[in-house]
């Protein structure tokens, strides 16, 4: 994983699949997020006909969403992660493969969703991200963005008194983010926040060595009941929807 000349975070000499994923304790994490993108895009783009997955990796969340739209937009910069989604998706009728980073988002056509997922904490740039998500999202579009949340519980409770920063480097090309510097840029934008959800509120490690992940995402479930407009999850999902006129 390297940082390119224009600092673009390339995956390509990085086998995120295996390292990331199949390595590790994971498995609560992907059933959260593929179950939580399904259930959002049934709620708020009920008739979508095409979806842009933005920052799209090896096709993780494919599945959760391709039942629901009848045309598809892959995005990856990682030449090597666009191949494996192509690999397993490519025969799939109407699907489109795009390698371009997120700065240069250009798709065919206007896409009824889009999601991007586990993208932001490896951009900078925040007003160019939103203003390409805008472009390429159809008036009356559904947007749901992944926030890396640096304020989330577990550092609140370990740094109650620091002063919040919008951005805050974590280390070379990764970065975390005040959701609600996030939120305000994206309605400065031309959306209407429409839903906010607090997301791995279960990202510990010993929690999911002892229960199941299905157990966790119920509770999770029932936590953001309570607790959605406050931004303690480690991710923070953010769904959107485009101004129209």
């Amino acid at each position: 994983m390297c940082m390119s000349k224009v600092n673009i975070c390339d995956y390509s000499d990085y086998d995120y699949k295996t390292e990331f994923w199949t390595k590790k304790n994971r498995e609560y994490e992907h059933q959260l997020e593929f179950k939580l993108v399904n259930k959002l895009l049934k709620k708020y783009s009920t008739n979508g006909k095409s979806i842009c997955d933005a920052g799209c990796g090896f096709g993780r969340l494919f599945e959760s969403y391709c039942h629901l739209f009848s045309e598809y937009h892959l995005v990856d910069y990682a030449k090597n992660l666009l191949k494996q989604a192509k690999d397993i998706y490519g025969m799939k009728k109407n699907i489109h493969f795009y390698k371009q980073s997120l700065y240069e988002l250009n798709i065919s056509k206007k896409a009824d969703a889009i999601i991007s997922i586990r993208t932001l904490h490896h951009l900078e740039d925040v007003d160019q991200l939103i203003k390409k998500l805008y472009d390429n999202l159809n008036e009356g579009g559904c947007l749901i963005l992944d926030i890396p949340n640096h304020y989330h519980i577990k550092n609140k409770i370990k740094r109650p008194f620091s002063i919040k920063k919008n951005k805050i480097k974590v280390s070379a090309g990764y970065f975390n983010y005040n959701p609600q510097f996030i939120i305000e840029k994206i309605q400065d934008s031309g959306f209407n926040i429409v839903d906010k959800r607090q997301v791995g509120l279960f990202r510990v490690g010993f929690i999911k060595q002892i229960f199941p992940p299905s157990m966790l995402i119920s509770f999770e479930g029932i936590l953001n009941m309570l607790l959605s407009s406050f931004n303690i999850g480690p991710s923070v999902y953010i769904v959107a929807k485009k101004q129209c006129g």
